[in-house]
């Protein structure tokens, strides 16, 4: 089962939701219930709060890692539940903002959730942390991973997506093979784009590839020309986008448009959605992506079920990070089983300990929360669709 809160909160409303979660503390959390599930008894289902974002450009992405988790949760709730307990997943809009991912992380608590899984943006993630935190309840994300997260000594935090810093090195790695001499990095001033900017930096000047100063374009902006400009008179070889993957779509049918078409196209994980593919069209083509190995890639039995599970489902393909919410899902199980509770406090203990063979490859945790033995791969765009770049750093 799942409740979905399409409708974003008010300032006022988030106010005063934040102030009551605080009010709450640890304990006084789990006593608040919605009206929704008034009429199930309690201790009959584990209350999982999901912070997507369900409007915004990144819309898709969300609804395609809430899909998987729901996938996830039916078949364990087919199953028996965790422990007896069946799994009900309670949405809450993010939109992939500060304000509103803090504001949806709080009313989700004041819902009296017992555990989270959600982002797909770090930016909506971040703010929310200490609230999730102060609750004492366990946070698995599956595909926000700004090294950040893991950076503020909450115990409760967990990546299911690498750190986001094996971009860079990934992309310092493919433009070396491909010598690069010089790249244009540009982010959409996201804390997720400013981070793996910043990484992607420190390790060109350690690999002595040469860039401008780096290009921060606001989130809103939908005419690149000015970024353009800065390609063509830079003369640089390649660009490193950082951001999202709907601006990124922009970025690179104007380039491709101005007759930039020499120039070699790299983006971040944030840029793998087919929605990137869609709103390129043929510029999309002969573009390339940096990312932890992905559905797309996966191989063998257990991928495939998934994928025809989904695709049964859902009536339409899994994305980018949907085998993440999956695994987040099946993973938050795990631990409740290792637990012997669902008790917040000791699935985190749980978690921290947790060795599981997922689809995204091994899972377990670093003492900070960070994913630990996951691969980055290049992908490039070919004939309209995402394959393994034939020749890999």
């Amino acid at each position: 089962m799942v409740l979905r809160n399409r409708g974003l909160l008010s300032v006022a409303a988030a106010t005063s939701v934040a102030v009551a979660v605080a009010g709450y503390g640890l304990s006084g959390a789990s006593t608040v219930r919605s009206h929704a599930t008034a009429s199930i008894a309690s201790g009959s289902v584990y209350k999982v709060g999901v912070p997507m974002p369900e409007t915004g450009p990144n819309a898709q992405a969300g609804t395609e890692i809430f899909d998987a988790e729901q996938l996830a949760a039916d078949q364990i709730n087919a199953k028996g539940g965790v422990l007896g307990h069946k799994i009900q997943l309670y949405e809450q809009d993010t939109a992939c903002e500060a304000q509103t991912g803090a504001s949806a992380d709080a009313k989700l608590v004041s819902l009296g959730v017992q555990a989270f899984v959600g982002n797909y943006c770090s930016g909506a993630a971040l703010p929310g942390e200490p609230i999730v935190a102060r609750a004492g309840l366990p946070n698995l994300q599956p595909s926000a991973n700004d090294p950040a997260l893991t950076q503020g000594h909450f115990k409760d935090v967990f990546l299911l997506d690498p750190n986001s810093t094996g971009d860079a090195t990934e992309a310092t790695a493919f433009f070396k093979m491909m010598h690069v001499k010089k790249v244009l990095i540009a982010d959409d001033q996201s804390a997720f784009g400013v981070s793996v900017a910043q990484a992607a930096a420190a390790d060109f000047r350690h690999a002595k590839i040469k860039f401008p100063t780096v290009q921060a374009v606001p989130a809103t902006t939908t005419d690149f020309s000015a970024v353009i400009s800065v390609i063509k008179s830079t003369g640089v070889q390649a660009v490193y986008w950082t951001g999202y993957y709907a601006q990124w779509a922009l970025l690179v049918k104007q380039a491709r448009a101005a007759g930039l078409n020499k120039v070699v196209y790299v983006g971040a994980d944030s840029t793998v959605d087919p929605a990137f593919i869609s709103g390129a069209g043929a510029a999309a083509n002969g573009t390339y992506a940096t990312i932890v190995r992905t559905t797309q890639l996966l191989k063998g039995k257990q991928a495939n079920l998934f994928t025809r599970q989904y695709r049964a489902k859902f009536h339409s393909a899994p994305g980018p990070y949907s085998a993440f919410g999956y695994d987040a899902m099946n993973t938050l199980a795990a631990a409740a089983r290792k637990a012997h509770s669902i008790a917040p406090a000791k699935v985190i203990a749980a978690l921290h300990k947790i060795h599981l063979n997922g689809l995204t490859g091994p899972v377990s945790f670093t003492k900070a929360g960070a994913r630990v033995g996951a691969k980055f791969v290049v992908l490039e765009v070919k004939h309209g669709a995402y394959v393994s770049a034939p020749k890999q750093p």
